[in-house]
Formats: structure tokens, sequence, C-alpha cells
């Protein structure tokens, strides 16, 4: 079985970067796969022989999805908020973006408040309970049936 990755040898801050794929992604690259032996996933008509900046099939999907002001970088972002939603580390949410600088990253950590709550409520809970002034969760008493 393949690793489901993409191997990009020089990235935009100059740096090589292996992409991890999802199952999605790994659906619709199968998908594309031509019949006859391609040297490209995503062949262009330019001198690289592959797509290099797709201007023209970006406007095409924002018509079609109805929007008008939407970047492909947003959709990097949009990644990037979901992995911190979703509870991954700044380490990996940077991994997985290319980050060089854990800096970079943080503006990922701070879109969403709902795992700074629940952080904050479970370490109050914590405490009070330490503290005798609060129960800890209730306990039932398990009664066994004579045989």
């Amino acid at each position: 079985m393949g690793r489901a990755e993409w191997r990009v040898k020089e990235t935009k801050n100059g740096t090589p970067q292996t992409f991890t794929l999802s199952p999605e992604a790994l659906t619709v690259l199968r998908n594309r796969k031509p019949q006859e032996a391609a040297r490209f996933v995503f062949p262009g008509i330019g001198k690289s022989g592959h797509l290099a900046e797709p201007k023209k099939g970006w406007e095409r999907v924002l018509a079609r999805a109805g929007l008008d002001d939407l970047r492909i970088h947003d959709l990097r972002r949009t990644l990037g908020s979901w992995q911190a939603k979703t509870g991954a580390s700044l380490a990996i949410i940077g991994k997985s973006l290319n980050h060089k600088n854990q800096s970079t990253t943080t503006i990922y950590a701070r879109l969403d408040l709902d795992p700074v709550r629940g952080s904050v409520n479970t370490a109050t809970t914590a405490m009070m309970i330490a503290a005798g002034l609060k129960e800890s969760a209730p306990v039932a008493k398990i009664t066994r049936k004579k045989a």
C-alpha cells in the first residue's frame, strides 16, 4: 500500500515538503488519472507542460459555487483552522502547512475559543474538586445479582 504522500521539491519558502494526502484527496487524484501514461496529474498547455496558475479554473469554481471573494490560499488557512479546532498541536499544524517558524502557526490557535474554553472549564472543575468545593462526577453503585 502506498504512503499517500505528495513530495514537492521546493515550496514558496524555499524548502521541500511532503504533504500527506487524505482519503478524499486520493479519490480526486485517482479520478483524474488518465487512461494512458501521463507525466502530470494536472497537465497544461504552457511551457512547463503542467498547470502552474489555476486562475481561470479557480474562477470557474467560484462562479459555480456562487462565490466571489475566496482565494486558493484561504483553503490552506481553513485546513489549519480546522486542525486547531479539532485539537491538533501547533507543531502538527505547522508541519502540515510547512511553516518554518512556529509563530506563523499561532494564528490558527487563536481562531476558536472552544478548545480554550474546554481547557479552562476542565482545570477550574479540577481545582474546585481538589478544594472540596465541588463534588466529582456522581458514582453509580453497581450491585451484583446472586446466581
